[in-house]
């Protein structure tokens, strides 16, 4: 497997930010990552795009240049209240942009030089449906860094991990960006979901498909533990592994054995790196309620237009 996560953590850190309340979480680990790591912190919140209604000719025009600076300066003066002394000793960059949320999150990161995204997902308590998921979403599929979806006050560094883990390549380098970025944890489980091919399953005995996929996952498992002997101390790395949804499996685990973050790559191949397709991804950003770092494998997916 390979070994090419970098080994340190970032210098600079994007927090993006819809100044919702809930995002005040967000704000707070992002403040403790970069007082651990002694890295600027850049926050960024974006506008909607500016308005050109028609003229009486039919042509567009600007809106009021004036109303739009005002604007600026109101979102940065909250951005720096919500701050306060909470920010003391931290070297700060406050950007308000302007226009698609996500692209302007990326451009930013990439002229800051961040090497990592953090964000909140803030809930409506009426629908419970995440305010920022379209955005959230859209970085899964778009984002070059990791994204770290924070739904937790924080306690202190992360120090139990959990990686949802098909075993492949992906897997394994999502792991290791996991290690770099928050260094040798406490405890580092590998949380795996059965698949049993369907064909394996007509006509023929589920007891025995699931015993065999068990068998096959189990001595995967070894190759993945072994893999991190250099990082790790045996007893440190922990292979979990049950039948069941994906989501659901991982909500289990979140629910009993409260890790600290949630390691999900999103390129891979089998049911467990379906989670970021369709509803399936809703379900995700939705509800684990377990801070969730979000790593795309660049080498072996190609980035999508962001058109």
């Amino acid at each position: 497997m390979p070994h090419d996560a970098p080994a340190t953590p970032p210098g600079a850190i994007l927090l993006a930010t819809d100044l919702s309340a809930r995002c005040d979480r967000a704000l707070a680990r992002a403040l403790q990552l970069a007082r651990q790591w002694n890295a600027r912190l850049v926050v960024a919140t974006v506008l909607p795009p500016r308005p050109v209604p028609p003229t009486a000719a039919g042509l567009p025009e600007s809106s009021d240049p004036l109303a739009r600076e005002h604007a600026r300066q109101s979102v940065e003066w909250r951005l720096r209240r919500d701050l306060g002394d909470e920010a003391d000793g931290v070297a700060l960059d406050i950007h308000v942009g302007e226009g698609h949320v996500g692209r302007a999150v990326l451009q930013l990161a990439h002229e800051t030089g961040c090497g990592l995204i953090v964000t909140g997902v803030a809930s409506d308590p009426l629908f419970e449906l995440p305010a920022l998921g379209s955005t959230v979403l859209w970085l899964t599929r778009h984002s070059p860094l990791p994204l770290l979806v924070v739904h937790r006050r924080p306690r202190g560094p992360y120090r139990h991990l959990a990686v949802a883990t098909d075993f492949s390549d992906s897997a394994h380098h999502a792991t290791l960006r996991a290690l770099a970025l928050f260094g040798p944890p406490l405890k580092l489980q590998l949380v795996h979901a059965l698949a049993v091919p369907g064909s394996a399953l007509l006509g023929g005995d589920r007891t025995q498909a699931l015993a065999q996929a068990r068998r096959h996952a189990d001595g995967r498992a070894r190759d993945a533990q072994a893999a991190l002997a250099g990082q790790l101390a045996p007893g440190q790395v922990q292979a979990v592994i049950a039948d069941g949804d994906p989501v659901r499996l991982l909500r289990q685990h979140a629910g009993t054995d409260d890790p600290d973050l949630v390691v999900v790559g999103t390129h891979g191949r089998g049911a467990l790196f379906e989670l970021l397709i369709g509803s399936v991804a809703r379900r995700l950003v939705a509800q684990l309620e377990t801070d969730t770092l979000l790593v795309r494998d660049q080498r072996a997916l190609p980035p999508e237009p962001v058109a």
